[in-house]
């Protein structure tokens, strides 16, 4: 589960990277400081090796309890971070529809991600005689950036098999209260 922990870390800092270039190419005022920029890698960090936790602890047939590990994260999205959760979150849905048609897969993430672009566009029209040169590029790494997340949402939110379950949802039933596949846990 470290490893898992040290690789959701790794991928943290490489997202609070693309984040903080989008933010840098979308801006008409692109000023930052390094301590702002610090405690972006920082919190993207913990709250990725928070999802890496959660993906550790479901394939060592953990407790859900593991799920409550990315939380301390998610003050990363309590200030301007929070435009990407509408667009994460509409990529989970997308992704935990799975296997339906294509439309209503698509339904959520184009509705997050056009939520998420709503306010790079300004809401009276002003921003976009505004735009920055790079806005275009800052706009689509946006998007990437809005999608990974949603990928980490879903890694997160998936479904568990509790550890006392796997032997008999494999077979396709689910172990009954005294069974050896329901004591396992």
């Amino acid at each position: 589960m470290l490893r898992a922990a040290g690789l959701g870390a790794v991928v943290g800092l490489a997202w609070g990277v693309l984040a903080r270039l989008f933010m840098r190419l979308i801006s008409t005022s692109p000023e930052f400081s390094w301590p702002g920029t610090m405690l972006i890698l920082a919190m993207s960090a913990v709250f990725w090796g928070g999802i890496g936790l959660v993906t550790g602890a479901r394939q060592a047939q953990r407790s859900q309890w593991w799920r409550l590990a990315p939380l301390a994260g998610l003050i990363l999205f309590a200030s301007p971070g929070a435009i990407l959760i509408p667009g994460g979150v509409g990529t989970a849905i997308a992704l935990a529809l799975h296997g339906r048609s294509m439309a209503l897969r698509a339904l959520p993430l184009v509705l997050g991600i056009v939520i998420t672009l709503f306010p790079a566009f300004g809401v009276d029209g002003e921003a976009a005689g505004e735009a920055a040169p790079t806005a275009g590029l800052g706009l689509a790494l946006m998007v990437v950036a809005t999608a990974w997340l949603g990928w980490g949402f879903h890694t997160w939110w998936r479904r568990w098999t509790p550890s006392g379950q796997v032997a008999s949802t494999r077979a396709g039933r689910r172990a009954a209260p005294g069974s050896a596949a329901y004591d396992m846990g």
